[in-house]
């Protein structure tokens, strides 16, 4: 009688076992397939950027203003460096005609369909009349994130600018 105990116990187990991993393989396919519907996100993976990182630090490492002072240092002499000026134009004109307002949404929704980091990383390269303009232009979630992607005190003078441009 106790062999058939054993028997129903274990029949048990392996029938609650087989349960549990049905419950989980379902909810990886779930996921899955909300991820891959966009429906979810992830945070973007950092480890992509790691050759990266070790390569930034190698070109830090030897970069051009102590190599040249090093060479002052060998021959006795100096260098004089002239300012570098440069210019930026807005790429964004100011939304005064249906077209240029269509082009401004469907740039908007570009940035809204990229990874935030990816996204964060262009942005920062605009002036701030242009960052702020598609950052206002975007769903609040989608902006959330790209300035949290954002260099610290890029994203709170962008914040100050989107703040004014709602009070407007």
């Amino acid at each position: 009688m106790a062999a058939k105990q054993n028997a129903k116990n274990n029949k048990q187990k392996n029938g609650v076992l087989l349960a549990v991993m049905l419950i989980v393989l379902y909810v990886v396919i779930l996921v899955a397939a909300l991820r891959y519907t966009g429906v979810i996100k992830f945070p973007a993976q950092k480890k992509a950027n790691v050759a990266k990182e070790k390569v930034d630090k190698k070109s830090k490492a030897k970069s051009p203003v102590t190599t040249v002072k090093a060479a002052e240092k060998k021959t006795g002499t100096t260098t004089t460096t002239q300012p570098v000026t440069t210019t930026t134009t807005n790429l964004i004109l100011p939304a005064t005609s249906q077209d240029s307002n269509q082009e401004l949404n469907k740039l908007v929704k570009i940035y809204e369909s990229m990874d935030s980091d990816q996204a964060a990383k262009i942005i920062a390269e605009l002036s701030d009349s242009e960052a702020v303009t598609i950052l206002s232009k975007m769903k609040a979630s989608n902006a959330a994130e790209i300035l949290a992607a954002m260099d610290a005190k890029r994203a709170a003078g962008l914040s100050k600018d989107l703040g004014l441009n709602a009070q407007e």
